[in-house]
Parts: C-alpha cells; sequence; structure tokens
C-alpha cells in the first residue's frame, strides 16, 4: 500500500513539473495604430486692396504701353500693333491692309504703299514722324519684283531723305500670301506724367514695398556618403 502511495505521488509531481515547463504563447500584439500628422494650417488669405489691384494691373507708367490707336488695323491673333517703352516706340509687322475693310489693298504698288501707311498712322498716335524712324525692316517674297516698288514708295514718304537704316529681307512666304510686310522702330520723348499717371505710379511704388521678397532658391549641395571601410 506504501508502495502505491509514493508511485502515485511521484506520477503527480511529474505532471506539475511537465506543465510548468511548457511556456505558454506569447500573446499576439497588434501593430501600433498610426496616427496621421496634424494637418497644416493653411496660410491667411492675403487681402487686397483696390488701390493693390489699380496698381498691379496698371503697373508703373514707365513700362511697357500697348498701342491701339483709331483708325488702324485691328490684330487678329496674338499679338499687337506696336508698343510704347519709354522713348522708344516699336511697331509690329504691317501689312498692305485697308483699315476700313479690313482686307487686302489690290494692286502691288497701292498695297507696299498702304503698309508703310498702316505704320505711319501708329507712330503718328505716339507723336513720332517718319523722319523719327531709328530703323525699319522690310519682309518681301520677291526681292526682284517688290525691291524697287518700296524704293519708290519710301521715295514718296520720306522725300530726298536722310532714310532711316533699313533691313530688306526676302522670305519664302507671309501670311495670306501677302508680297510684302514692313516694321519699324521710330523715337519719340516721352511726355511729362500726369497728375493721374503720378498717382499710379506712386501707388505701384507702395504695392511693391509691401511685397516679400521671394526666398533665395539655390540648389543645396548634396552630401557625400560616408567612406566604407574595408574588412
Amino acid at each position: 500500500m506504501f508502495r502505491l502511495v509514493l508511485v502515485v505521488a511521484a506520477a503527480a509531481v511529474w505532471t506539475v513539473g511537465s506543465a510548468s515547463a511548457q511556456k505558454a504563447p506569447p500573446a499576439t500584439v497588434n501593430p501600433p495604430v498610426r496616427v496621421n500628422p496634424p494637418a497644416t494650417a493653411s496660410p491667411p488669405a492675403t487681402r487686397t486692396s483696390a488701390t493693390d489691384t489699380r496698381a498691379a494691373s496698371d503697373g508703373s507708367p514707365a513700362t511697357v504701353k500697348t498701342l491701339a490707336p483709331a483708325g488702324a488695323i485691328k490684330p487678329t491673333g496674338t499679338w499687337n500693333l506696336g508698343t510704347r517703352a519709354g522713348d522708344y516706340i516699336y511697331i509690329a509687322g504691317m501689312r498692305g491692309i485697308d483699315p476700313k475693310t479690313d482686307t487686302l489693298v489690290e494692286g502691288d504698288e497701292a498695297r507696299i504703299r498702304q503698309a508703310f501707311l498702316n505704320m505711319k498712322l501708329i507712330a503718328e498716335s505716339e507723336g513720332a514722324t517718319l523722319r523719327d524712324a531709328v530703323r525699319i525692316v522690310v519682309y518681301t517674297t520677291d526681292m526682284f519684283r517688290f525691291r524697287p516698288l518700296v524704293n519708290k514708295v519710301q521715295a514718296e514718304l520720306w522725300g530726298q531723305g536722310p532714310y532711316p537704316p533699313r533691313t530688306i529681307v526676302e522670305v519664302f512666304r507671309l501670311n495670306q500670301d501677302d508680297i510684302v510686310e514692313v516694321e519699324g522702330t521710330f523715337y519719340a520723348k516721352r511726355a511729362a506724367l500726369t497728375a493721374k499717371e503720378m498717382a499710379l505710379y506712386r501707388d505701384f511704388l507702395q504695392w511693391r514695398a509691401r511685397q516679400k521678397p521671394v526666398a533665395d532658391s539655390k540648389p543645396q549641395p548634396r552630401p557625400q556618403p560616408a567612406a566604407q571601410r574595408g574588412p
């Protein structure tokens, strides 16, 4: 009997020892919840006063002025008839288009004359004359046929000279298969600023003074990789 009790006790001790030796599997740990960074606050909207809008749109009276005088032809694309920058007037290439009908004038000589007259009208709208031409450029599709006509028209309009510096170039093709196009640069001293222009100029200077300078965006040097040590 005593021997049976010892066997039962030994079996119980072995069972308890085996149970304690087996470790329970670790509990599953959920991955940490990713927290989104706080939203970046948008910069407050900048209020633009009426003065700022006027200064930004009109700009300084000393900047480029677009020309569109009455009686001139109308641009048909992404261009303007001319501009004034300071004391100089720059006129786009003019062709022999009748401003009243918006069609090309018939006849080679008459069309070439009309091209020069279209340029003349724009120059005179800013107080310049043909004598104030600094330089003209003539494009023609046939140097042999149309250069003599250009010379004849210039002699009519400029008289006996002096004539402005001129470059004449033969090209393969002009718009609407035209024969001649002329552009010019003129000098006409700018008149003194009016009281309204002075006020606009002061508004522009004040608007520009309130603008923040753009940060320097020079590219930063790339960091060099660390030297690898040998084995």
